[in-house]
């Protein structure tokens, strides 16, 4: 049974992004106007982001590891284990942005 959902998200990574973005789209509304990003070693905000650059922002990253790793795949370049990492991938940063959206509507 884990074997065939494995084959079934390595053939279908594009879902992450999609699972994500839909997330994002629920989240909308809880969201602050302003997102930080990025903070410097003293804790001053260096970048924020707005509401809807935040929703859009993980689901590419998704995206175009999706498309790193299955590129090389495509053209026969560079063998990857079969599906690990592009499953890990799109569940690590889907945690992520889990992760992030909790933090940022508890605010």
């Amino acid at each position: 049974m884990s074997r065939k959902i494995i084959n079934y998200f390595y053939k279908c990574g594009y879902i992450f992004p999609i699972i994500t973005f839909i997330i994002n789209i629920f989240a909308y509304k809880y969201l602050p106007e302003s997102i930080p990003l990025q903070r410097d070693a003293f804790g001053n905000i260096n970048y924020t982001a707005s509401k809807l650059e935040f929703i859009f922002f993980i689901p590419i990253l998704q995206l175009f590891s999706y498309i790193a790793i299955k590129y090389p795949q495509a053209k026969g370049k560079k063998k990857i284990f079969h599906g690990t990492y592009d499953i890990a991938a799109g569940a690590i940063l889907l945690f992520f942005d889990i992760f992030l959206l909790y933090v940022f509507i508890q605010k």
